[in-house]
């Protein structure tokens, strides 16, 4: 399940941002921004930089988009490969990463260097993981100039299945995804200073602290178009966490701080049907620095149904406690976990807003944002979690 990531050095920071691999050779193809520039000479080309092809060449592809109204920052699209000749190492489909299609999305992308993060992910954290399975990926590369990237990754149709964020978790669901983050978090705990990570943007450094200036710039179009989603006094709620995000930012970035992925959601997990087995994680666009109840947060009151995540809130919040002090973390009290997770809560809040307030483009997207709005006003007003904010 896990990618073969002894073919990768890092990504290089020079004049075009590209990936180098095994010996000298080097990409130096344009990033598409479109399933149809998935050419067959492109394929070729990229598949042939570390070796996935020798002398054979891609003939067709077919592409087919994926993850409709998942895909925020980014767009996905399988791709179908027919050769010349048969291969033994050459992958049937892949599917392919590649900048977002409408343009408000991409400028933000681009603004939180969301490709360049999840690029140095694979390139630079990954093989330093043990704790959460990804999939393999075959060609990963970023263009400085315009901070747009690709990556081709393992298809894992027909393997495992993907989660639906519209649906939800389900209690075992929940319990598994939740001891995966503890254990994720427990790794890194305390060690974001080390240079393998230093790197990574945490909460109050300049990537994210242009949430406070771009995303309260969606709230009043969300007032116009979604306000039926509001809760009573939501609005107040929501104006006051907007007024405080820079506070809050420095709050989830206090010590001890981990690695956190950022984007832990549903959609964002393949599963297999054995109850148990570990749930594969894509997506590391989003990873930070910072508080791990963060990850806690975001998926409990974006990834559960209200009433459920009301039933286990407490209990999966416990489970992942206890999964810090399994994985050696001390002098981290449970009240001071609740505590975070409370604080977390708000800062989550973004995302509803951001779908709601422009960045939904399909129906699913606006299903989807119509559910999380449900489920993160709730959990918030549940928690009482604007009172944690200073005065």
């Amino acid at each position: 399940m896990g990618a073969e990531q002894g073919s990768y050095i890092r990504v290089q920071f020079g004049a075009k941002q590209r990936r180098q691999v095994k010996g000298d050779a080097m990409s130096n193809l344009p990033i598409p921004l479109a399933a149809a520039e998935f050419t067959p000479d492109w394929v070729t080309a990229a598949l042939q930089v570390d070796g996935k092809l020798k002398d054979e060449q891609v003939t067709s592809v077919e592409t087919s988009p994926l993850g409709e109204g998942a895909g925020f920052l980014g767009s996905l699209a399988r791709l179908k490969l027919t050769y010349n000749k048969p291969s033994q190492t050459a992958p049937e489909t892949l599917v392919a990463k590649f900048p977002a299609l409408t343009e408000i999305n991409r400028d933000l992308a681009v603004q939180y260097k969301v490709y360049e993060r999840e690029a140095r992910f694979f390139n630079e954290i990954r093989p330093s993981i043990t704790s959460m399975p990804t999939p393999e990926t075959f060609y990963i590369d970023i263009e400085k100039k315009t901070g747009y990237g690709v990556i081709l990754l393992e298809d894992l149709e027909g393997k495992l299945v993907v989660g639906d964020q519209l649906a939800g978790a389900t209690p075992k669901e929940a319990e598994q995804a939740i001891a995966q983050i503890a254990d994720l978090h427990a790794t890194w705990w305390g060690r974001t200073d080390e240079d393998i990570i230093s790197w990574v943007p945490a909460f109050d450094g300049p990537v994210w602290a242009m949430t406070a200036q771009t995303l309260p710039s969606l709230w009043p179009t969300y007032q116009e178009i979604s306000s039926h989603l509001l809760l009573p006094k939501m609005d107040q709620v929501i104006e006051q966490t907007w007024e405080a995000l820079p506070w809050l930012g420095q709050q989830l970035s206090q010590g001890p701080m981990t690695l956190v992925h950022g984007d832990y959601r549903m959609d964002n997990m393949f599963l297999t049907e054995r109850e148990g087995d570990p749930i594969m994680v894509i997506d590391w666009q989003l990873m930070s620095r910072g508080r791990g109840p963060y990850d806690v947060a975001y998926f409990m009151s974006q990834s559960i149904d209200v009433e459920q995540r009301r039933e286990t809130e407490r209990a999966l919040i416990k489970q992942y406690h206890n999964g810090l002090v399994a994985g050696g973390v001390k002098h981290y009290s449970f009240d001071d976990c609740f505590e975070d997770y409370r604080l977390a809560s708000l800062w989550c809040v973004m995302y509803p807003i951001a779908m709601g307030g422009g960045m939904a483009h399909n129906e699913r997207a606006l299903q989807i944002a119509a559910e999380l709005s449900k489920r993160s006003f709730n959990t918030i007003l549940d928690l009482d979690a604007v009172s944690v904010l200073p005065n």
